[in-house]
Order: structure tokens, then sequence, then C-alpha cells
């Protein structure tokens, strides 16, 4: 019957019943879930192909000539022909006469490669590199001139001089861990110049900082001879490239590349297509410099040339791969490349360039399959009819690939219209009802706070000592009380900066829940012993990990293959993330660095309202595109000051910042000035504020309380004119740099510290000695190391690196200057002027170098580093050098001279001092 119902028991029971309710997600689980669909978003870069490894077809290039017909898709698994072995698929260059590069050449043995994943120290070649192409693009990607630089195919030694270290950038080899142990005593080290003080790494620059546990730093492997030079070589005033030039030419400390001299920013753009084109071809230029080329690998083209993807397979356990991982991630099953990755690929002689990312990837016993996809500003087809061998793969660093990333990212119409730089940013001022949090506060601070309340866009220039760290806290504040939008993003080049800020609201507002984001790089640096170890993020995610993943961390670090399965390692990982998406979402505040704000921890993050920058003029413009793509941004402040230094590259477009940009094509007005300056007693700020700020700052503070007991001269000279500077130079990758130091000069440094810390009672820690030069930096360290009157007890010298932003090392070819790197010897900070912008102290002793016939003093002629140096003390300001050759090496140092002068406070000795 149609309407009988179903006997009990059996499947008409069973059918009858309904469905079990699902049990709702806990609040964790909720949080967990919502984190990971917003990664998924947040990671994933928009394909234009529509293509995967599944579905891709496409032609095998030949080893040599056009691609031959055959498919990707096989029965045989599409295995490539074996690959001839030719000079340019080893990573060497071609040999003598090669029509291509036009220039004799010889063979080198390829590098190894920072790639996307840092190299172990073990696995560095040990041979420099000998030749290097030169290459000019056109705004297209394209280069059309392409020359080879020849080095010096001669071995150099390093000789052992007595006016100090034959290398500077490696002046200090031996490096421990600040682990509290007892370094060697400074009476068993050869008394010469040229010996090597220990060394250990610096985490911070205050109290319980100085007890955290580092890694060891790691010193880039350049050599160097020293020579005595009393002229610098003449620069060439041609404007094209020659070859034959740089088979010779050597380049100084802090000045980038000749040869790249012509790609300067542009003051505005037509497109983004241009704009990321151009910066993408900068970047291309800088990475080239740092990263090897990948040689040995199998191109399949699309068959449509108007497709933008192509497969690219490898093998494994090939030398270039397996130097991209750690042996033990790789047993962990981590593959060299990661998907959204950027790789280059160039034409051998590099007059083509296509920038493109990992779409998708598999590994298959010993092969690697990359699909990869052209990134939408590319504008030049995929060349599919050339072989295999026309072509090189350059992986990018972990800056480079944040950076280009974060171009698929910027989508925000206000920040399209600021990068372009077109249209004026139009600014809107109110005078709200603010109640402030202390009436310490200045106009021209209460106009900043003020504007940003009520602007999408703020410029806020901070010269030195007028308080931007008390004006950024105090925006901070102002932002959460009036719009409740969190949480806020504190971003900026260098650490130092954030965590000066970060310590405030550790100390005046312990009830806002604050995180600290490090680079991995960092993490070590930052324990739980480091003053702002209980907000690192890091931190709070181990200290919450069961004991047994506690453990297989330990296991890991020692870097040991086989200690941990791949299942616990990928536990592991999963474990770290939930405990981190949590924190993340309840955090108000987060304090990280440019670069390391593109990392995956923010990832999890649907909105950023507001982002403020410290140090936006030391930012170059690429690394500002990372937080500037972040989502859901409705307010983003600019705070830094255009008259002190931008950041380095080789290549002078990647040097200037967007805060300056926007400043010198019109489309901002002006920036907010803080104009009130209490860092320098008036001696000492009188010149830069006449200078360098137009007489628009005024002194916050006297001469009385800024006085030192028996100290007449806040501003001293100490005119020293004992010997000339002598020449180092420096072998990197082919190309020969050179810095300067003056080892004369370098006793009277140790002298006038001697005077400080004797006579006129000034601690170590309030003490900084400053020069333009790394391998000065390195030669007064060494010095200090053996002082028995600096470094009593011997005490190995500490090294401090800083800023994570910097594309490649951030070194220029000539030398260290811009590694930002600072060596503490007994607690007293020995820097260039580049790594010791941001830093103050009480009492600055300024070494000038340069003392040659010809009066030439370099880049220390630059008005911004100029700047910096006389703007980092306190209390006392020493300059020592040679007043005639710095008077009459540049206008600017002659008005400088002649206003020491009228002062009268120029000496030939320390008896006035």
């Amino acid at each position: 019957m149609s309407d009988s119902k179903p006997r009990s028991g059996g499947r008409g029971k069973s059918s009858s019943r309904k469905p079990k309710a699902k049990k709702p997600l806990t609040r964790l689980e909720e949080m967990a879930k919502q984190a990971y669909e917003t990664k998924k978003v947040n990671s994933t870069i928009n394909s234009e192909a529509n293509v995967s490894l599944r579905s891709f077809k496409g032609v095998r290039a030949s080893d040599s000539g056009p691609g031959t017909a055959s498919s990707l898709k096989k029965k045989d698994g599409g295995k490539p022909k074996s690959q001839k072995t030719t000079g340019s698929k080893t990573g060497k260059p071609p040999m003598k006469g090669s029509p291509a590069l036009g220039v004799k050449g010889k063979p080198q043995k390829p590098q190894p490669k920072n790639g996307a994943k840092q190299t172990p120290p073990n696995n560095e070649s040990k041979s420099p590199q000998k030749s290097i192409a030169v290459a000019n693009a056109s705004s297209n990607g394209t280069a059309p001139e392409v020359h080879t630089v020849v080095g010096d195919n001669g071995k150099q030694k390093a000789a052992k001089t007595p006016n100090g270290p034959s290398n500077s950038s490696n002046a200090c080899k031996t490096q421990k861990p600040r682990n509290g142990s007892k370094a060697g005593s400074a009476k068993n080290k050869p008394k010469t110049s040229a010996s090597k003080p220990e060394i250990k790494q610096k985490s911070k620059l205050s109290g319980a900082a100085k007890t955290a546990l580092v890694k060891s730093a790691k010193i880039a492997p350049t050599k160097s001879v020293k020579v005595v030079s009393k002229s610098e070589p003449k620069s060439s005033a041609k404007t094209t490239v020659d070859a034959s030039e740089y088979s010779t030419e050597s380049f100084e400390e802090g000045e980038p590349l000749k040869r790249f001299n012509r790609y300067v920013p542009k003051k505005s753009y037509a497109s983004l297509e241009e704009y990321f084109n151009e910066f993408s071809f900068a970047l291309f230029l800088e990475e080239r410099l740092e990263n090897d080329f990948l040689q040995n690998f199998d191109i399949t083209w699309p068959k449509n040339p108007n497709d933008r993807a192509l497969v690219v397979k490898m093998k494994a356990d090939s030398d270039e791969v397996k130097k991209l991982l750690p042996l033990h991630l790789v047993k962990l099953g981590r593959s060299p490349f990661t998907n959204q990755q950027p790789l280059i690929l160039t034409s051998q002689d590099e007059s083509k360039v296509w920038y493109t990312f990992v779409r998708e990837q598999d590994s298959k016993k010993n092969n690697i399959t990359i699909l990869l996809e052209l990134y939408s500003w590319n504008k030049i087809p995929l060349p599919i009819k050339e072989g295999n061998k026309h072509f090189k793969l350059l992986p990018c660093s972990a800056q480079v690939n944040r950076i280009l990333f974060a171009m698929t990212r910027v989508q925000n119409p206000k920040f399209i219209k600021l990068i372009l730089g077109h249209e004026r940013i139009k600014q809107f001022n109110f005078n709200n009802r603010l109640q402030f949090s202390k009436d310490t506060f200045n106009d021209s601070q209460k106009a900043a706070i003020q504007h940003v309340l009520n602007n999408s866009i703020t410029v806020l220039q901070g010269p030195p000592g007028t308080g931007k760290t008390s004006t950024i806290e105090e925006i901070i504040l102002q932002v959460m009380d009036n719009f409740h939008t969190l949480p806020i993003l504190c971003v900026a080049a260098s650490n130092i900066a954030i965590d000066n800020i970060a310590e405030k609201f550790m100390v005046n507002r312990p009830d806002i829940k604050i995180l600290r984001i490090l680079s991995q790089a960092k993490e070590a640096q930052y324990n739980n012993d480091h003053m702002l170890g209980k907000i690192c993020l890091h931190n709070i995610v181990y200290d919450q990990l069961p004991a047994d993943m506690k453990d297989n961390i330990g296991k890991l670090r020692t870097g040991i293959p086989g200690l941990v399965s791949k299942n616990q390692y990928n536990k592991l990982l999963t474990t770290q993330n939930a405990i981190s998406d949590r924190h993340i979402a309840q955090a108000q505040i987060i304090f990280t660095t440019n670069i390391a704000s593109g990392g995956r921890q923010l990832k999890a993050i649907k909105e950023l309202p507001v982002v403020i920058m410290d140090e936006s003029t030391q930012s170059s413009e690429v690394s500002t595109l990372v937080p500037l793509s972040l989502p859901g941004i409705k307010r983003f402040v600019f705070v830094g000051d255009e008259k002190q230094l931008s950041s380095f590259s080789n290549v002078p477009q990647l040097e200037m910042s967007l805060f300056e940009r926007i400043l010198t094509n019109g489309t901002y007005d002006s920036p907010h000035l803080l104009d009130t300056q209490y860092r320098m007693h008036p001696a000492i700020s009188e010149f830069p504020i006449k200078t360098f700020y137009d007489g628009k700052l005024k002194d916050g503070v006297t001469a009385e309380q800024k006085s030192w007991p028996g100290l007449p001269h806040p501003l001293f000279f100490y005119h020293y004119n004992k010997g000339p500077e002598s020449k180092v130079f420096n072998l990197k990758r082919g190309m020969r740099g050179f810095t300067y130091n003056n080892a004369h000069e370098a006793e009277a440094i140790v002298a006038v510290l001697h005077k400080l810390i004797i006579e006129k009672k000034v601690d170590r820690e309030e003490i900084g000695v400053i020069t333009p030069y790394s391998s000065q930096r390195d030669l007064v360290s060494e010095m200090l190391v053996r002082d028995p009157v600096v470094n009593p007890t011997g005490k190995a010298m500490e090294q401090e690196m800083d800023k994570d932003d910097l594309v490649g090392s951030g070194e220029s070819v000539g030398g260290g200057a811009n590694k930002a790197t600072i060596n503490i010897v007994n607690d007293i900070f020995v820097a260039t002027v580049d790594s010791f912008q941001g830093h103050e102290k009480q009492f600055i002793v300024f070494s000038c170098v340069r003392n040659n016939a010809e009066n030439k003093i370099g880049f220390v002629r630059d008005r911004r580093r100029m700047n910096v140096a006389l703007t980092r003390a306190k209390n006392g300001l020493v300059v020592v050098g040679n007043k005639d050759v710095m008077r009459q090496g540049d206008p600017l140092w002659q008005e400088y001279v002649d206003y020491l002068e009228q002062k009268g406070v120029i000496y030939d000795s320390l008896d006035g001092y």
C-alpha cells in the first residue's frame, strides 16, 4: 500500500533519521577558521593565465635552437632529453672572443646563491667571481647595451700594514654569541694593527637587552688589499658604458655604481604598469649583484605566444639547487621554491628580462617542475622559439619577494594616486577638541596630531631631537580613543626605531595589548631576557607550545638532518600558526619593520585601518610598498626627515624614498614640521639649524641644561694632520671597490676617548664614535679592543646589525658603510654615520678620515650625511680631522670650518679641551 509505514528496524528506520546536528565551533576554532580563510585571500596572486601544471600544454624548448614540437604531457612523464653541458649552462661566461659580449673574458666557477633561502656559510665558494655583465635597460624591461666587466685575474693576498686592518669589511672574523662567557684577554693577542679582535653580536642598546643570546653575525666573504694613496682615481666624464673602463674602474664606498646612474627615479609615472616595470628592473639590477643565476633547467613554452605562463624543470640534486635550502629542511620535505616566489627570467646577455612568480610546483623523484606565470606588468612576450641555453633564472631575496608580491596588492585608489604622482594630495585642517595625554606637547606637535585625525595621508617632518617618538605615541593613542579602529600597525626601516616606540607603550600603557613581530633572522636576539621579550610574538608562541614541540625546535636549530620527522615538523608549523593567529587577532598595536610586515603573520588580518611609518626617508620607495599594500588601510602616516640620509643602494633608483618623491613632485604641498629640538646643546645645534633647516627650528633646551661639568667647549674641532689617509680595496663578485681609513687620526680618536673617560668622567655607554668609512670604523674598533683605558678587561667586541628592509646586502661595492652595523667595545659605540642615524649619545667623536694633497673628501661632502654626523650629540661633539683638507674639499665644509674658527673652537692639541 502506498500509505503503509516502514517497518521498524532495518533500512526503513535508518532512512527516517534526521541528520545529526553539527557541533557548533568554539570561539578559538571559529577564529582559526576565519584566519585560515583570510590568509588564503591575502596570500594569493590573482591569476591571469588560468592554467595549472595539469592543464598546461606547451612546446619543449630545445637545448640550443628553436623549440621542438614535443608536448609537456607525454606517457613517459615528459622527461626532457639529456641536456648538454655548455659554458653558459654551468655558470660560466662565454669564452674568449664571445661575439655576444664583444669582450675578452675568462671562464669562472659558479658562486653560491642567496636565492630565496639562506645558504649556509660552509656552502660558499672560495673564489670570487671574475666577470659580471653590465645591463643598461630601457623602460620596457630590455637592456640594449651589454658588456662584461673582467676583474683582476691575479690572486691578491691581504697585505699586513702597520696602519690598520688589511680587510675592513672582515676585520673581525671570530664571533661569539652573547652568552655571558668571558672573552679572551687582550694580553694574549699580538699587538699589531692587523690582529683581529674577538667579536660578539649585540642585540640591542640598553640594559636587559645586553644579555640576549644571539646567533653569530655573518660577515660578507670579501677580499681586500690595502695601499696608501694620496689621490683618488679621476672619475670619467663619459656617459656611455665601455667595458674596458670596468676592467680597471674602482668604486668608492657609499657611491652607487656609475653605470646605474641613468636609472634615477621619475617624479611621476603614467601608469602602475610603467611604475612596477621600472622598479622591477631596478630590483633586478640590485639582486644580480648579490645572487647567482640558475643555469641548468629545461623550459616548456606555451603554444600561444600571447600566453603568460611557462614551465621549467630542473634536477633537485644539482649543485645550484641544493645551495638554495639547508639539507635538514630538504629532508623534511621543504622545497627550495615556494608558491608566489618570484624568479626573474633573463636572456643570457640580460638584454631582455621577464618577471615571473611560482604559480604551482611539483616534485617527483629527483625532478622539480615549476609553473611560472608572468606578473601583469611585463611588456614583452615570451620568446617561445628560443632554446634552453639562451636563458637563466635569478632567485630573489626575501625582501624582493615581499616587494614584488606587494606590487600585486596595491589597490587603494588614494595610494595609487600617491604613487603615480600626478594629483595633489588634499589636506584638511580642523581644530578638534582633543584631550592630550600630556601637557608638554608644543604647538607643532599638536598640529601634526590633529592633521592625522582629519586626513587619510599625513607627511610629518621630524628633524633630529624634535620628539618624533613621543608624537607617534600620542597619534596612536588619539586614533584609538577617537576612532576605535584596531589594530594599528607601526613600522620603520630599522628595529631600533620601532623598539623605541614599543618601549614607551610597555612602560606608559601596560593596559594596551601590543605585539612586536621580528624577521626570522632577528628572533634569536629578542629572547625573553630582552627588554621587549615579553611582547615579541615568537616568544609568546614558543612559551605556549607543548614540551615535545619545544624539544623539536631545539633539534631543528642544530641543522642536523633526521632528528625531526616530516610529520612532527608539519604538526609544529600548524600549532605555531594557530597560536600566532590567535594573538594577532587580539592585538591592538603591532610593531614591526617594513619588510617584516609582509610576512605570514599579518596575512591573517582582514583590515589594518591605520599604518604609521617612522624613518620614512630611510625606507626605499619599494620597501614602503609592503605596508602600503596591506588590506583595509584608511590612514597612512609618513614620519621622517628628508634633510637626513635615505637608504643606500648600488642602484640610485632604489635610494629615494616615497616621502621625498611626493615632496619633490609637488603632490604634497609641505610636510608638518616639528619645530623644536630637545636633544642638542645650543652650541652644537646652531650650525645645523641655520644651514640645514633654514632657521625654522628652535632650541627647546638651554645651554645650562645641556652643560657638562669641566667641559668648556661643547663643540670642539681637533685639527690633526699627522699623516695621510690609506685606501683599502675590496674584491666583491668580480668588482673592485674601495674604502678609506686613517691610522694617524684613529690614534687621535683614542686620545679623545681617554680625555672623556678619565678627565670628564663620561660613562662609556654615553660615548659614540662615528665616521663616514667602514674601514675606519673597524680600525678604531680594533684599537679600542686592545686599549687598556677603554677596555681594561679585554672584553670581546660586540656587533649590532639592524635594518631588515635593505635590498640585497645593503652594502656598497666599495665597502660596508651602509650595512647598518655598529661595533660595540666595552659599551662604546663605533659606527659609520649611515649606521648611526636614528641613534644619539651624550658625547660624539666624529672622525673625518680624509687627508690628502689633492684635498678630496669623497662622499663625506654629502650634505645629508654631514647633517646626521653633526646632530647625534647631546652634550658634547668633538670633530677630528684636517681642517684645511675639509675646508678645500667642499664649499659646505668650508662654511662649517669658517664657522668653527669664528667661534674659536679649533685647536691643534687636546690641551684646550
